[in-house]
């Protein structure tokens, strides 16, 4: 494998500013994955869609608004089951 080795001059802002953005954009990512969307939320649960808004209305399952789309945390969503005791138990508050 023929490696090349590029030099080149960085202040330490400009550094700073790329260390940064590299964290940012691999957090968005590790947050992306971890955020699930209404409907992959309904498969994951196997309720409908209006159940879970029901759910969300009444602060039952907590999610996350970024814009106009709402997402739901997969852990968030594994402490309210443990919470409720199990999955039965949350649709139980029906």
């Amino acid at each position: 494998m023929n490696e090349q080795l590029i030099f080149f001059s960085l202040s330490k802002d400009e550094l700073q500013n790329i260390i940064t953005n590299a964290v940012k954009q691999a957090l968005e990512t590790k947050q992306e994955k971890e955020l699930m969307t209404f409907k992959e939320t309904c498969e994951l649960l196997n309720i409908s869609a209006s159940c879970l808004n029901q759910w969300k209305s009444q602060g039952r399952i907590p999610f996350k608004k970024l814009g106009k789309r709402i997402f739901f945390s997969r852990a968030e969503i594994a402490n309210v089951l443990e919470e409720a005791g199990n999955y039965k138990k949350l649709r139980e508050l029906r």
